[in-house]
């Protein structure tokens, strides 16, 4: 099964995180975003706490939480 025929759902439940995202917009400034990973919207939260992104930061998640990406800098 190739990445680009598999289901997202089993992309991140094996941890394998391919490509890159995008910050569509900020929930909470420096706490929560949303993100745009392969077409799918994400809440996100920083991996570290140093980390701050914008709308239209390039992001890569590097693992999840529930639901939620932990995201760092692209």
């Amino acid at each position: 099964m190739s990445i680009s025929t598999t289901p997202i759902s089993a992309v991140l439940e094996h941890k394998f995180y391919p490509g890159v995202g995008v910050i569509h917009s900020v929930v909470q400034p420096g706490l929560a975003w949303v993100v745009r990973v392969n077409g799918v919207y994400w809440t996100a939260r920083a991996a570290l706490s140093s980390y701050s992104f914008q709308a239209g930061d390039a992001v890569r998640p590097i693992d999840r939480q529930g639901n939620t990406l932990l995201i760092e800098p692209a």
